[in-house]
């Protein structure tokens, strides 16, 4: 029998589809107070992009773990559906990457785009072991991936938000653009 979710993951996948459809939510919110910014004609590709990938994630969280709480349901038959769409989706962003380097956000840009395909792709090999086996271990790497993708999609709509930038890869980001300005011998 192909694994069902079993009880003791239950009360994440609950926690999970309300945590996930309140931050859609608080998402949609904050790009509708002021949509021309995102998605007027004047709008910047970079905040599309930051608002699609935030998005994308979220979505895909919600999807995954609403589909877990459905009894005798092929799970990872799901997980391998839902995740096409959200690769595709990333991969739609490589179409933006020339404006990473306009906007000095290429380490970060690069270090999220990697970060989503890899959480995706991962995914995606994850339904694939779920629909052929019953191994415990696999749904309790799925959960780790959830949540890195939760990572991504808070990451994400911070940065819509117009968040200040720091962390590790803003001071990367800085420490090669001094980098470059430093007049050479």
């Amino acid at each position: 029998m192909r694994l069902m979710v079993s009880a003791d993951f239950q009360p994440f996948f609950s926690a999970s589809v309300a945590a996930s459809a309140a931050l859609i939510g608080l998402l949609f919110v904050s790009v509708s107070v002021a949509p021309e910014r995102v998605f007027g004609e004047q709008s910047d590709v970079v905040r599309q992009a930051q608002a699609l990938s935030a998005f994308t994630a979220l979505a895909n969280v919600f999807f995954i773990s609403l589909m877990a709480l459905i009894p005798d349901l092929r799970f990872g038959l799901v997980v391998t559906i839902v995740s096409v769409p959200a690769i595709i989706q990333t991969l739609a962003l490589l179409g933006h990457a020339g404006q990473w380097r306009a906007t000095r956000i290429v380490l970060r840009g690069a270090f999220l785009f990697l970060a989503s395909a890899a959480i995706y792709a991962y995914e995606f090999v994850l339904g694939i072991q779920l629909g052929n086996s019953s191994d415990k271990g696999t749904l309790v790497s799925l959960v780790f991936v959830l949540i890195g993708a939760y990572a991504v999609g808070l990451g994400r709509a911070w940065e819509l938000l117009g968040a200040p930038r720091s962390g590790l890869t803003s001071y990367l980001t800085a420490l090669v653009g001094a980098l470059r300005r430093k007049p050479k011998p």
